[in-house]
């Protein structure tokens, strides 16, 4: 190829081109896996009864929202303390499963996640279904407006 004169007619940069696009591509994690993984952490925390651990996934700031029981709550402060409030020990807390229904992304650092939560305990079942709107942040995806209900 090289004595043909192939490189000089154009080649060199395309080869160069497909070669960036294929390290590109291999080394950009997809953002729904990442949003789903930031979710399956929380999961995995709250299982463990390790609150403190499920709030990494919302954003630590005033402004998060989250909207349950027909109360609106601002704030990562105030959201943990009503958590802790609510779910005072491993019994109270049970077994938390996330189905995710859908991923909508709305732009490269924002997207829509629909899903269903349920909760087994001794004592009951409870379950319901949330909306979350999931953003990138500081190179994290965080949960920064939390819709769930019964």
């Amino acid at each position: 190829m090289l004595k043909n004169g192939l490189w000089n007619k154009g080649m060199w940069p395309r080869v160069l081109a497909t070669l960036l696009l294929l390290v590109t591509c291999h080394v950009s994690a997809v953002p729904t896996d990442e949003i789903t993984q930031m979710l399956k952490g929380q999961q995995d925390a709250w299982n463990r009864g390790d609150l403190d651990a499920y709030m990494q996934g919302y954003w630590k700031n005033e402004r998060l929202r989250f909207v349950s029981n027909g109360k609106f709550r601002f704030g990562w402060d105030e959201t943990l303390a009503t958590y802790k409030k609510n779910y005072p020990n491993k019994e109270a807390l049970g077994e938390l499963k996330f189905t995710i229904k859908e991923i909508k992304m709305l732009s490269n650092y924002a997207a829509m996640v629909v899903g269903r939560w349920d909760l087994r305990r001794q004592k009951d079942a409870p379950t319901g279904v949330f909306t979350l709107l999931v953003e990138k942040i500081d190179d994290n995806w965080v949960i920064t407006m939390d819709h769930s209900s019964d």
